[in-house]
C-alpha cells in the first residue's frame, strides 16, 4: 500500500513540477509583441510607414488577449497547485485542472496563429508569404 501511495505522491510531484516549469517557459518566451521582435519584425519585412499605422491596431488586440490568456494560465496552474494538494491523488479535479491547462495553452497558439494571418492581409503577397515563412520556421525551432 505504502508503494501505491508513494507512486501516486511522485505523479503529482510530476504534473505539479510540470505545470511549473510550463507556467516559466510560456512567461519567458519573448512576446511577439515585444520591443525587440516588434523591430525585428518591421525590419525582415520592410513594412512601409502606412503598413505599420494599419498594423499597429492589430498588434495592440493581440497584446491585449494575450495578456488575459497568460493571465488565465497562472490562474489555472494555482488551481491545479490547489487541486493537487487538496487532494493529495491524481483525482478528478486534478485532470480537470490539467485540461484546463491545456486548453488555454492551445487558445494561445491558435491566437498566435490568427494573429499572423490577421497581419498578413496588410501585406504586400510578397511579405505576406515570407511572414508565413518566418512563422513556420519559429514553429519549428526547439523551444
Amino acid at each position: 500500500m505504502k508503494a501505491i501511495v508513494g507512486f501516486f505522491v511522485a505523479v503529482i510531484a510530476v504534473a505539479a513540477l510540470s505545470s511549473f516549469c510550463t507556467l516559466r517557459w510560456v512567461a519567458a518566451q519573448p512576446s511577439p509583441l515585444s520591443t525587440d521582435a516588434h523591430e525585428w519584425l518591421h525590419a525582415e519585412l520592410n513594412l512601409t510607414p502606412e503598413q505599420r499605422k494599419a498594423i499597429e491596431p492589430i498588434e495592440t488586440r493581440f497584446a491585449a488577449r494575450e495578456k488575459q490568456m497568460k493571465a488565465q494560465m497562472r490562474d489555472a496552474n494555482h488551481a491545479l497547485a490547489v487541486a493537487i494538494g487538496r487532494g493529495k491523488a491524481y483525482s478528478p479535479e486534478v485532470s480537470a485542472a490539467v485540461e484546463k491547462i491545456h486548453h488555454i495553452m492551445g487558445e494561445l497558439q491558435k491566437a498566435s496563429i490568427e494573429h499572423v494571418f490577421e497581419m498578413r492581409e496588410v501585406l504586400t503577397p510578397e511579405q505576406a508569404d515570407k511572414l508565413l515563412n518566418l512563422a513556420q520556421r519559429a514553429l519549428d525551432q526547439e523551444p
